[in-house]
């Protein structure tokens, strides 16, 4: 809205937290932090190591070995296991670390924590996520080709923010080639279930680009109508063209249905041949030696991919009647297509003065658009009752995500300030969510008694609904670290400790308008939605046409948070005996969200709306290094997971992962978190092998809940349980198959085998809540599987031409949401996922991809009380590559 866009939020956001408190600047000295062993020059000479290796078995047995120097628990992924395995981005990629698991090809659940309990860095730095109802990035917007490697830390170092709960995943780009390098690859794919026709509009325009032509957003003339009338009722443009009479009140009916024909109405839907994805990139990197000790880098890299989806989904929702379920919602027939495009884009610059000074700037654009038609058949609460009615429900959603980020960083060493080391960052990042095109409406559709069935329009001042939504987060991170190597005897010993600050503010609006088609004949609205709504339907004053943005949903909101952070830390090796790290981190934490009425201006009380906390968050590691090859870990940490800005806001928005309608709750809690964990590594040759446990208490959980009274729809909100607890056992290996004799140890040197298993158990205690009759008050956490299995098979060629991998993947059944009216949790069910894939490398610059996902054919399922709520027809996928590189 307007006066929205007058609030200068980021000054005024800015002012109340100011307010709220003063801003603490903790000064450190400490020992090394997990981010200590992975940016030093000689570090980072690993991670190339990585990336120039043909051969999986040696690339995951490099990342082991940078994975063993780490003080704290954690696992890494680097650019050729990536590769090898067919991943086209960080999502599907995590899935296969030891105790992760993918959620909608988007989010990781760690150790089978919720993705709120997961935190993402870009190269260390805290960057927006352009998902609005998500506090943690899309993963899926990360294409392969621009990463470096994963870290996933798993237990708690005190450089990290506090806001860490099962995992941390750090995203590391693509440094500065160490020589001239190019690359090029084009790809095609496909789909089982594209073997149908898809769905398509003219309305949409040519969207190859993955960005609106401009023909879906809000029109200049009904911007331009909300500015100057703000409510558009006849009554209230009246009023404000001179007052209520006869003849504003007939001018004002034909403003109203003229704005009717601002409104892009070009969107009959039609079958369409689905056509092959497609996707490319290209990668240039290159060295310049500038003087004497000093190098010039750059590394830039562009990558694009088209790809359409068929949909064939089900959907049901019950009440219950004695011990059996019944149907208040039951879609059984809901197909539809989904086109997207993504677009990333990095450019990096390096000045290397010397072996002791580095300078780097890494600029990142990622675009991720969707463009999906959706039609679902079958019955409302309305309807579910009468055999000779039933529903046709078309939607239309059109979002462009998007997240620019630029940053800068440094490394120094100063050999004659006793070896001190300083490493800092600064990063500006944008993160936005352009939904300019969201359309819904239904058709009744009523047998007759001959048997013809009659579908129109229904009749309501409700009877379409379009929304244009827009979300901006604005970001920005600086931090630094510093080091202090320190000997004393057989002991040797780090300080370190550093300092970061962190502030967003959001702005995020939707405007919604309905029309009315009260006044059209049957037989007009048995028409399509394009001639329902014609210029002549529209204008025709008989019709009684009417728009409206007057809805009973809060949409619109403003927030803000502020972090200022310090931390002291100890790295303590006593003579290559025991490392020892311990440290402490300090956070100031500062956070409002304000929700705003339908003028624009702020609802309800500020205070209300504050969330203001600050602690201490201490860790402890302690490695023993039992002999070469042998080592133990120990760690115990406390840390937070605070409620994101849409949960503690409370208005009114659609989960796009679940389609379920959801408002946020101010009075949330944030979740302190007791952690302990305990490992086992044996590194032996290439292979290695680990078992670890762990336990983590959690006091205030925040779980998400169904809302009692949601009439034949899910109705979700969030609130806080009273504790909760989660501890298992896990177990990772990494074994080349070279252990047999004779012609069959052979062949069985080029085989090696790969795997992890996670198992656990969690609960929580829960109270009741007004508003939602929860049926089990002790129950597991929500999102949690009590096992997460990964193996791989992969065989590599003495020439190294021929690679092929198997990678199989399954979790167990977890809770989707909990039950409530004596229902039943609803659980999700085990998806076991098999892919393969198989490359060819002709010439040592050249190389063929083949590969296949979901051989198994499984299908996403989510059931309560044995009935479907859920089920979603994955399909089996395709793909063929072609790569060169110089």
């Amino acid at each position: 809205m307007s006066s929205i866009q007058k609030f200068n939020f980021s000054r005024v956001g800015r002012s109340v937290l100011l307010a709220l408190g003063t801003a603490t600047a903790l000064v450190s000295l400490s020992a090394t932090a997990q981010e200590a062993p992975l940016q030093p020059a000689q570090n980072e000479a690993d991670v190339e190591r990585i990336s120039v290796s043909g051969r999986l078995m040696s690339s995951a047995a490099s990342a082991a070995a940078e994975r063993r120097e780490q003080p704290y628990v954690a696992e890494l992924l680097g650019m050729e296991q990536i590769s090898r395995a067919g991943d086209s981005n960080a999502a599907t990629a995590l899935r296969r670390v030891t105790g992760l698991t993918l959620v909608k090809d988007k989010f990781i659940y760690v150790r089978g924590l919720g993705e709120r309990y997961s935190s993402t860095l870009l190269n260390g730095a805290m960057v927006p996520s352009p998902d609005p109802t998500r506090n943690v990035i899309p993963l899926d917007m990360f294409p392969a080709g621009i990463i470096e490697s994963l870290v996933v830390q798993k237990a708690y170092s005190p450089e990290l923010p506090a806001a860490f709960g099962g995992g941390n995943v750090n995203i590391r780009t693509a440094a500065i080639p160490l020589q001239t390098s190019f690359n090029i690859a084009v790809g095609t794919g496909y789909n089982s279930l594209n073997s149908d026709d898809g769905f398509d509009y003219a309305g949409g325009g040519d969207d190859w680009r993955g960005k609106d032509d401009g023909l879906r957003g809000i029109s200049p003339e009904l911007a331009n109508a909300q500015a100057q009338y703000g409510i558009l009722t006849p009554i209230n443009i009246a009023e404000a063209l001179g007052g209520i009479n006869a003849g504003n009140l007939a001018q004002a009916e034909t403003i109203v249905r003229e704005l009717g024909t601002a409104f892009n109405r070009d969107i009959d839907i039609s079958s369409k041949s689905v056509k092959p994805d497609f996707d490319g990139s290209v990668s240039f990197g290159d060295r310049f030696e500038l003087a004497r000790n000093v190098v010039f880098g750059v590394m830039t890299g562009l990558s694009y991919d088209r790809s359409t989806q068929n949909i064939d989904e089900q959907e049901r929702y019950y009440s219950v009647s004695g011990n059996n379920l019944v149907p208040l919602n039951r879609y059984d027939d809901i197909k539809g297509t989904e086109h997207q495009v993504k677009l990333s884009g990095m450019l990096n610059f390096g000045l290397e003065l010397g072996v002791d000074h580095r300078l780097e700037t890494a600029t990142i654009y990622l675009r991720d658009t969707k463009d999906e038609i959706k039609i679902k058949n079958g019955d409302s609460i309305e309807t579910i009752n009468e055999s000779n009615r039933s529903n046709t429900d078309t939607s239309i959603l059109y979002e462009e995500r998007t997240m620019l980020s630029n940053q800068i960083r440094g490394k120094h060493n100063f050999p004659y300030l006793m070896d001190l080391a300083v490493d800092w960052q600064y990063t500006d990042a944008k993160a936005r969510r352009y939904a300019p095109g969201e359309v819904e409406y239904r058709y009744l559709n009523e047998t007759q008694a001959d048997g013809s069935v009659t579908s129109f329009l229904r009749r309501n001042q409700n009877a379409v609904n379009y929304s244009f939504g827009d979300m901006k987060d604005n970001t920005e991170n600086f931090s630094w670290n510093a080091k202090l190597p320190l000997t004393l005897g057989k002991a040797e010993m780090t300080l370190s400790g550093g300092y970061s600050y962190f502030e967003r503010n959001r702005n995020a609006q939707t405007d919604r308008f309905n029309f009315d088609t009260v006044g059209y004949s049957l037989e007009q609205l048995s028409g399509s939605f394009s001639e329902i709504f014609s210029d002549d339907n529209i204008l025709n004053a008989a019709n009684g046409f009417k728009i409206s943005n007057v809805t009973t949903q809060a949409d619109d909101y403003l927030a803000a948070q502020m972090i200022d952070a310090g931390y002291g830390a100890l790295e303590l090796n006593y003579d290559y005996k025991f490392r020892l790290n311990l440290g402490v981190r300090y956070e100031d934490f500062k956070q409002i969200s304000l929700p705003l009425t339908a003028d624009g201006e702020i609802s309800g009380n500020i205070t209300d709306s504050v969330l203001q906390e600050d602690g201490f968050y201490p860790a402890l590691s302690l490695t023993w290094f039992i002999n070469d090859d042998l080592q133990a870990r120990f760690g115990y940490s406390q840390t937070v997971v605070r409620p994101d800005l849409r949960e503690v806001t409370p208005v009114l928005y659609v989960d796009p992962l679940t389609d379920f309608k959801v408002t946020g709750f101010s009075g949330l809690k944030s979740t302190d978190i007791t952690s302990v964990d305990a490992r086992l590594e044996w590194y032996y040759d290439n292979s290695n092998y680990s078992v670890g446990v762990f336990y983590k208490d959690l006091d205030n959980p925040i779980e998400a809940i169904e809302l009692s009274g949601s009439d034949g729809n899910l109705l979700m909100s969030f609130r806080n349980a009273q504790s909760g607890k989660l501890y298992g056992v896990e177990a990772e290996f990494l074994q080349q198959l070279d252990m047999f004799g004779g012609d069959f140890g052979k062949i069985s040197d080029n085989f090696f085998i790969a795997g992890n298993l996670t198992l656990s158990e969690s609960e929580i205690k829960i109270q009741a809540f007004p508003g939602a009759d929860l049926t089990n008050f002790e129950r597991g956490l929500s999102g949690h599987s009590k096992y997460v299995a990964n193996l791989q098979l992969g065989f590599d060629s003495d020439n190294n031409r021929h690679n092929a991998t198997f990678t199989y993947n399954v979790f167990g059944k977890r809770i989707a949401f909990a039950g409530v009216n004596d229902k039943d949790d609803a659980y999700e069910q085990p998806f076991n996922s098999l892919d393969f894939t198989y490359s060819y490398t002709p010439q040592e610059s050249m190389t063929v991809k083949l590969g296949l996902k979901n051989l198994l054919d499984e299908d996403v399922e989510i059931l309560q009380q044995g009935e479907i709520l859920q089920k979603r027809i994955e399909g089996q996928s395709y793909s063929l590559s072609f790569s060169y590189k110089y």
